[in-house]
């Protein structure tokens, strides 16, 4: 019943924002349609239909929970360390792309099995493993850069984001729904905000296009909305809520720039071109990496 509850809720919020993004598309489409000659599609509108089909793929498998939720975070933990590894050719370094493997397989089993005692061991067995792997190999040149990747891989874009899981599991429906609401909510508000009123650079050497009155306003919105989905964490205190809706948005916009610092130093403006308007999934799903950790330990800190 309380899922329900939830999912009611918060199909009401999405449909307020399907409705509102589509007036900020249309607005913003129309303004660089003057200025430009753009054919067919442009970027807003691609953003708008990756936004519409991308939020009800996750939405739906994180309310039935295991195993359909566990398969989803698998997979796309499964992308993003491919993604990556695909990068690191662009970037002329090799990784160990086995062990990166090897070790993605153990951490979708434990997530799938849901066993924190495997799950939560997993950096231990990653690092220890990839640094001796240069010395069974018997291998000196570029042994430090291959082994940082490979763990920076397995454990940041592979790991991390599998907490997805755990979230789902300590905090229900509405804690997956409470969280990866927000960070798209934030992600969503820096975006459009930044375009609408934007003018000065946020850190223009990491991300040209970031404005600090996007980043202000994010953290503003996301706030405001953490309110409005209070119903997600009955539990948890209004003064909870806000205080979670802002670790949220700077952990998100963190986490965006993470992303931004490794696609600057390889030399590429996306991570890949499987979301429209997005790139790759790291590019869309970049906040949710960094994000989820944090505050899944913030959230038993203030149960």
């Amino acid at each position: 019943m309380l899922n329900d509850y939830i999912l009611k809720n918060t199909l009401i919020i999405l449909g307020f924002l399907f409705i509102l993004v589509l007036i900020l598309t249309i607005i913003l489409d129309f303004r660089k349609r003057r200025m430009q000659k753009i054919k067919g599609l442009g970027e807003f509108w691609l953003r708008y239909i990756s936004f519409v089909f991308i939020t009800p793929a996750f939405l739906i498998p994180a309310y039935f929970g295991r195993p359909i939720f566990n398969f989803l975070i698998m997979g796309m933990a499964a992308l993003y360390l491919r993604e990556f590894f695909n990068l690191t050719a662009l970037w002329q370094h090799k990784v160990y792309r086995w062990e990166g493997r090897i070790f993605t397989l153990f951490i979708l089993f434990g997530t799938f099995l849901e066993d924190k005692f495997l799950f939560f061991r997993i950096p231990i067995l990653v690092i220890s493993c990839i640094l001796a792997t240069p010395v069974l190999l018997r291998q000196i040149q570029d042994a430090v850069r291959q082994t940082a990747i490979t763990i920076v891989g397995i454990l940041y874009f592979g790991w991390m984001f599998s907490y997805a899981i755990f979230l789902r599991e300590s905090f229900g429906f509405g804690g997956i729904v409470f969280v990866c609401f927000l960070i798209t909510i934030d992600d969503i508000a820096a975006f459009w905000i930044g375009k609408f009123i934007g003018r000065k650079k946020l850190i223009p050497q990491i991300s040209p296009n970031k404005t600090i009155e996007g980043s202000l306003g994010g953290v503003i919105v996301t706030i405001i909305f953490s309110l409005l989905l209070k119903y997600a964490l009955p539990n948890y205190s209004y003064l909870d809520c806000i205080f979670l809706g802002l670790v949220i948005s700077i952990m998100g916009q963190i986490g965006d720039l993470v992303l931004s610092v490794i696609k600057r130093d390889i030399g590429v403006k996306d991570t890949g071109k499987l979301l429209l308007g997005h790139g790759g999934m790291l590019d869309r799903f970049d906040s949710w990496i960094f994000s989820l950790p944090i505050v899944y330990y913030l959230m038993h800190w203030l149960r």
